[in-house]
């Protein structure tokens, strides 16, 4: 799946950023495995669970059941 955004030249955002913040939701939600979020990213297990936190995610995610 490709997605596009277009932005106004006014906003300043890193692409990464943005990135990054996406999936770290997808994965707080339980929509991506920690293995696919590391692929979408390309970024070894620990870097992911080392860029969580920024983005208010934890990678010891417990159920909203819980």
């Amino acid at each position: 799946m490709k997605v596009s955004l277009e932005l106004p030249d006014i906003v300043d955002i890193d692409q990464r950023y943005l990135m990054e913040a996406l999936v770290a939701m997808r994965y707080f939600r339980g929509k991506l495995s920690e293995h696919q979020a590391c692929q979408i990213l390309n970024i070894s297990r620990r870097a992911f669970a080392e860029m969580l936190p920024p983005y208010g995610v934890s990678i010891c995610v417990d159920s909203e059941e819980n």
